[in-house]
């Protein structure tokens, strides 16, 4: 696959080479049908899907790739989003942490669209693997803000490699998704729509 640089959205009139109206509207479309499958699937389907504690962070993977594909404020956007469906459809019991912290990732790996290598696969899904490592560590440091016992041993081989290892499977089938639906990477930023 040959690297092919980052395709921008340009002001003014639809080309060959921009996105018009309706491709804007169906990419965001898209984005927001995988947002909220992802989070449907990983609070309903997932938690049956298990290794010890770890389940699959779909979720992550979906606001990697729409990061990936659509830049650092549609990613940013996506991560608070999913972040927030998740504690609101989830016994979690705290709100605004995972958004926040989906919101960190997704603006982090909306910057990598810029790149050149944001066209490939290999990239990308050690990406979504260390985002699913900063949201479960990022997780557990708020638990030890607020008072609960986490002891690292347990959490590193019960929660945090199985995590990690189930998440990276689900990553080429969310990024192949993502890529049919979405298209080339391209970075879509609100003072670069047309008007």
């Amino acid at each position: 696959m040959s690297a092919r640089p980052t395709q921008y959205l340009e002001p003014g009139p639809a080309s060959s080479q921009s996105f018009t109206r309706a491709d804007q509207g169906r990419a965001l479309w898209a984005v927001a049908a995988m947002t909220l499958i992802g989070v449907l699937v990983q609070v309903s389907l997932l938690p049956y899907a298990r290794i010890s504690d770890g389940i699959a962070d779909l979720v992550v993977s979906v606001v990697v790739a729409a990061a990936l594909y659509r830049g650092a404020t549609i990613g940013a956007i996506t991560g608070f989003s999913a972040g927030m469906l998740v504690e609101l459809t989830a016994p979690i019991g705290t709100l605004g942490v995972f958004a926040l912290l989906y919101l960190i990732v997704g603006a982090v790996c909306g910057r990598y669209c810029e790149r050149a290598e944001s066209t490939t696969l290999l990239a990308p899904m050690v990406l979504i693997v260390a985002s699913a490592a900063f949201v479960q560590l990022g997780y557990a440091g708020f638990q030890l803000l607020l008072g609960t016992a986490v002891f690292a041993a347990d959490f590193t081989a019960r929660l945090l490699v199985p995590t990690l290892a189930l998440t990276g499977l689900l990553a080429p089938l969310v990024l192949v998704v993502a890529r049919r639906l979405l298209g080339e990477p391209r970075v879509v930023e609100p003072f670069m729509m047309p008007r």
